[in-house]
């Protein structure tokens, strides 16, 4: 694959993470619980359907962990799709390296927990995504 091309394809996964980020970090705020729900019903179908309280802690953690699909999604927006196609050689092969060592480190973790926690449908989804992200980073030509 070429290097734009993949670029390409990462600035939308980038930007998939960051809105997901966006959408997810609602339900930190208590008055957003209808749509939490809602939202636990679309990505658990594993589970049933999803009417508990939210705790403290399970706003909490919903927050840290928006911002950090943000972040992980401005990573490949901003930084590695961009350093794909700059001319020298070393960055993008470090944009390649770099980029397939986060999805693989997100992958592991985020399923391993979603796994234990007895939500294998995030896994299921994760796998959709990882295979969209590390799946061109690992095709990528980076040759002149």
């Amino acid at each position: 694959m070429k290097p734009r091309h993949v670029a390409k394809q990462l600035r939308l996964m980038g930007w998939g993470f960051i809105i997901f980020g966006l959408i997810f970090v609602t339900i930190a705020f208590p008055k957003f619980d209808g749509f939490a729900h809602s939202l636990a019903n679309i990505f658990d179908w594993t589970g049933g359907t999803h009417t508990e309280n939210l705790t403290r802690d399970a706003r909490w953690f919903a927050a840290i962990m928006s911002g950090l699909s943000a972040g992980f999604g401005a990573l490949y927006a901003f930084v590695v799709a961009p350093l794909l196609t700059v001319p020298n050689a070393d960055a993008r092969q470090i944009a390649k390296r770099g980029g397939l060592i986060s999805v693989v480190i997100w992958f592991l973790v985020d399923s391993l927990g979603s796994f234990a926690a007895g939500v294998p449908s995030n896994v299921v989804m994760n796998l959709i995504f990882f295979l969209l992200i590390a799946g061109p980073l690992y095709m990528v030509k980076l040759t002149d």
